[in-house]
């Protein structure tokens, strides 16, 4: 029955294959392949529910012109399914992520927390750039994993969605949908939640990015929030902070009074690197309006 469901998926979303038989690039391809299937055998999921997902990956994917391979899509597909009949949390899905793609999560299926684990979780200069063991309360010592951002997004304030007050709505589910789809859930962290302030300036969101804090007010239309993402997506692909573009320079206000300075870059990134980053200025929203901002 299996075999069959595969063999019906059509070109369009066809799995590779080499001589007629299924090819996995890397060992994590075949265990998603696996974990699709098996899912689909249960009462939790249809394999037409993982199918539509599938088809609807690949189309977003090509539309936007996502280079990512089609396991990528089909682990997305994957994730997408879990979140909608509910076997994980969007936390939970993230936790278990982050725990296996920092190495806290062992072959045995059990988190290291001894002084061995923590040793190894250290060891070598990249995985310390991106872990921070963090000694809990209870003595415990957790493996906190670093993000490159997080984008703040006021959705439940005093004013920021009220419509019975004036105010525009907040799409809070095309936030998570976006967060979601264009994969970068391990790379920037979305919070949706309470007051950001000031209040005179409704819908307010905040990225921090590299070590840069960008506000945004009166981020009401679709437009607009897929133009924020668009650019995290582009800071993402290019490791490092970079100008907004212009559609969101009118949205950008600075909220504290010390000046918004650029992030010192890390101590391995090369001269070329360092030169490429986005210099400092004292002003941030002053350096967006005379340079024009260049595109994200």
């Amino acid at each position: 029955m299996t075999d069959q469901r595969i063999e019906d998926l059509g070109d369009a979303l066809a799995v590779p294959r080499k001589n007629g038989e299924l090819v996995f690039d890397a060992p994590w391809e075949g265990r998603v392949f696996g974990m699709a299937v098996t899912l689909t055998e249960s009462p939790v999921a249809s394999w037409d529910a993982f199918r539509d997902r599938l088809v609807a990956e690949i189309a977003a994917a090509e539309a936007h012109g996502d280079t990512s391979g089609y396991y990528e899509r089909w682990l997305a597909s994957f994730e997408r399914l879990l979140l909608d009949t509910g076997v994980l949390s969007a936390e939970e899905l993230d936790t278990r992520t982050a725990a296996f793609a920092t190495g806290v999560y062992d072959a045995h299926e059990h988190y290291e927390t001894t002084s061995d684990a923590i040793a190894s979780s250290t060891r070598t200069p990249h995985m310390s750039a991106v872990r921070t063991i963090v000694w809990r309360a209870d003595g415990e010592p957790i493996n906190v994993f670093r993000r490159p951002g997080q984008l703040f997004v006021c959705a439940t304030g005093c004013c920021c969605g009220h419509t019975e007050r004036g105010h525009a709505p907040v799409p809070v589910d095309l936030y998570h949908q976006e967060w979601v789809r264009r994969r970068i859930r391990h790379k920037v962290h979305l919070s949706l939640g309470g007051c950001l302030g000031p209040c005179a300036l409704s819908n307010v969101v905040l990225l921090l990015y590299a070590g840069q804090e960008i506000w945004f007010h009166s981020v009401t239309g679709d437009a607009q929030v897929l133009a924020i993402f668009d650019y995290i997506e582009a800071m993402v692909r290019a490791d490092r902070a970079l100008p907004p573009p212009a559609s969101l320079v009118p949205l950008i206000f600075q909220v504290f009074d010390w000046p918004a300075q650029a992030a010192e870059p890390p101590g391995d990134v090369t001269d070329a690197r360092r030169a490429a980053r986005w210099p400092p200025s004292s002003s941030f929203t002053a350096q967006c309006t005379a340079d024009g901002a260049g595109s994200g």
